[in-house]
């Protein structure tokens, strides 16, 4: 006889799953973790207000906060043909003046039919360390890129969500 507790049933029937998401604009998807939703327009402008184009579309945790992100990023730039390398080493540069720059992972990676470069990486935030798992790829005629970052603080909690969601790019 299987005897559920009602407590237990509740918990199992309110679960979220992962949603498998296309990226806008390109044929890559990703499994985007439970709970995460698109962040608002105006938050967007206001975290990626540090210099540069901000990303096309971001997923986060929920507000106020929008602590946990996963960025997608369309630019209108034409990586080479052949190998990736060159551009990896390019981005490497562009970097390598972070400061609290601290590599774990510089690479490129085929997954299925289409070349990643990976490059995870700490850098120094305004109050705290952020993890960084960036991604870059040919998407036609353009360059893709997508990034995870998470604070120092919430890392145990959510590195694993992240690395999986970025690992899942097909």
């Amino acid at each position: 006889m299987n005897v559920l507790l009602p407590g237990v049933a509740l918990l199992l029937l309110s679960t979220a799953t992962e949603t498998r998401l296309t990226v806008p604009g390109t044929s890559v998807s990703l499994a985007l973790p439970a709970g995460f939703a698109p962040m608002p327009a105006d938050v967007i402008a206001l975290k990626y207000s540090r210099g540069g184009k901000p990303p096309t579309q971001v997923y986060s945790t929920p507000g106020p906060s929008y602590a946990v992100n996963i960025a997608f990023a369309l630019r209108d730039v034409k990586l080479p043909a052949g190998s990736l390398a060159p551009a990896q080493t390019s981005i490497e540069r562009s970097i390598a003046g972070t400061p609290g720059l601290r590599w774990l992972e510089r690479g490129v990676k085929r997954v299925g039919d289409r070349e990643w470069i990976v490059l995870r990486f700490w850098v120094d935030g305004l109050d705290q360390p952020i993890y960084n798992h960036l991604r870059v790829t040919r998407e036609g005629d353009k360059t893709l890129l997508v990034t995870a970052n998470v604070t120092k603080t919430l890392y145990p909690q959510y590195a694993a969500k992240l690395d999986a969601a970025m690992n899942s790019l097909k």
